[in-house]
């Protein structure tokens, strides 16, 4: 409690005023230690005691409500430049409490939403994402993984204002293996992402989704992701070879060990790739 008290003496010395929490906060999935407003902006700030923080942690905080909301991490210990730019990129800004003393604030303030939006809608066309089919398993159940990346994909539409449309998933329990892949590359031709989930069970029409992927993807927006097992690998040792090999090297598999893996690792190069879009594009969506 001394420490949080000699906190916000700082910030109170730098024009910040301590608020209590809104309504607008109490479905977030994570608390801060303090809030904070200046100049219309709320702050939200997390107090860590070392340098050391979650990957899915992160992913959580960077996750904030719209409006005029400002996630800020005030670290113990500095981080390792790459760290803090990683942490940067997300839209958190960055602070550190250093033997009492307030250092070192490096703030990331939203763009407004409508101006981000409209420049976006001038320079770029939604963004269409095919999700890989259901693979083969214990009655035919759908994976927790594939539920995830549809739930991450609204998410990131959601919070921050990509140009997603609906995940397109096929469900093809009700067409005969010919209608069925007529019924894809149809599909695959009116998407311009494909997320691919390779988990410990072979899929013959999954097999197909990569072929086609390969042909009618731009192969930097093939995001696959494979599940960090042996089995996983040996069963898709042909795929993956096959991908490996590609002159260039443009299509590259992502592993991942459990749920939690798959969300940080998804978010990630989602995020790596709509940046590379937006810088190539001139979009700011921080200042």
């Amino acid at each position: 409690m001394v420490l949080l008290d000699k906190i916000i003496e700082q910030f109170v010395k730098e024009g910040y005023v301590k608020v209590a929490a809104t309504n607008s906060l109490k479905n977030l999935k994570w608390q801060p230690d303090i809030i904070f407003s200046k100049k219309g902006f709320k702050f939200l700030v997390l107090v860590k005691s070392n340098n050391s923080i979650p990957p899915s942690f992160l992913n959580r905080i960077s996750n904030i409500p719209k409006g005029n909301f400002i996630p800020l991490i005030l670290f113990a210990q500095k981080l390792k430049d790459k760290d803090e730019k990683d942490i940067l990129s997300l839209g958190i800004s960055i602070a550190y409490f250093i033997r009492g003393k307030l250092v070192d604030v490096k703030i990331r303030k939203k763009i407004s939403q409508n101006v981000v939006k409209e420049d976006v809608k001038s320079k770029l066309p939604m963004i269409n994402i095919f999700v890989s089919s259901k693979q083969d398993g214990i009655d035919n159940v759908e994976l927790e993984e594939r539920k995830l990346i549809r739930k991450t994909i609204n998410l990131l539409h959601d919070t921050r204002d990509y140009p997603f449309g609906r995940p397109r998933c096929i469900e093809y329990n009700s067409f005969a293996l010919h209608d069925l892949n007529k019924q894809i590359v149809a599909e695959m031709k009116t998407c311009h992402w494909i997320i691919i989930l390779l988990e410990d069970s072979r899929s013959p029409t999954v097999s197909f989704e990569i072929k086609k992927a390969l042909t009618l993807i731009l192969h930097k927006n093939i995001f696959m992701f494979v599940k960090d097992t042996i089995a996983c690998k040996t069963i898709w040792k042909k795929e993956l070879t096959k991908i490996e090999n590609l002159p260039g090297t443009t299509v590259k598999w992502l592993p991942y060990s459990n749920v939690n893996d798959l969300e940080v690792t998804l978010t990630r190069a989602i995020d790596k790739r709509m940046n590379e879009i937006y810088k190539k594009l001139k979009i700011e969506r921080f200042a």
